[in-house]
C-alpha cells in the first residue's frame, strides 16, 4: 500500500510536469499557455534581454527556457521518487532520502502557493501528501 500511495504520489508530479513540457513547446510556436495576457506585453518581451547578459536570447526565450527546465526537474523528481518506491523501497526508511523527496515536493508546494496558481498548488499538494503518507507508512511496516 505505502509502494501504490508513493507513486500515484509521483504520478500527479509526473502529469503536471508532462503538461508543463507540452505547454512550454507548443509556446515555441504559438505563445498561448505562458505569455502574458496583454499581446503588447509579449511583443516587448520578444524585443528585450535581461539585464544580466546582452547576449541573451530575448526575454521570451528566456522564460520559455525556464519552463523547460522546471518542467524537466519536476519530471526528474517524479521519475526518481517512484522508481526509489519500486525498486528500491528500502531505500525510503533513509531519513535523508524520506526527507529530501517530502521536502522537494514541499517546496513545490510553496512555490505554487506564491507564485503560480490553484492548479499547480492543488497538485503538489496532493502529490507530497500521498508521498509523505507512503513513506511514513513504509517505515511503520518496515
Amino acid at each position: 500500500m505505502a509502494t501504490i500511495l508513493i507513486i500515484t504520489g509521483a504520478s500527479i508530479f509526473f502529469v503536471l510536469g508532462v503538461l508543463h513540457l507540452l505547454y512550454s513547446f507548443l509556446d515555441l510556436r504559438r505563445p498561448k499557455f505562458f505569455a502574458p495576457a496583454d499581446p503588447s506585453l509579449l511583443a516587448q518581451m520578444q524585443n528585450t534581454t535581461i539585464r544580466m547578459r546582452k547576449d541573451a536570447k530575448n526575454l521570451w526565450l528566456s522564460s520559455l527556457g525556464f519552463h523547460f527546465s522546471h518542467s524537466t526537474g519536476v519530471l526528474f523528481y517524479a521519475c526518481v521518487v517512484a522508481y526509489v518506491a519500486a525498486f528500491y523501497p528500502a531505500m525510503l526508511a533513509d531519513p535523508v532520502i524520506a526527507t529530501v523527496f517530502i521536502g522537494i515536493g514541499a517546496a513545490y508546494v510553496v512555490m505554487a502557493h506564491f507564485f503560480w496558481f490553484i492548479i499547480p498548488f492543488v497538485g503538489a499538494l496532493a502529490g507530497t501528501a500521498l508521498i509523505a503518507a507512503g513513506i511514513l507508512m513504509s517505515g511503520v511496516s518496515s
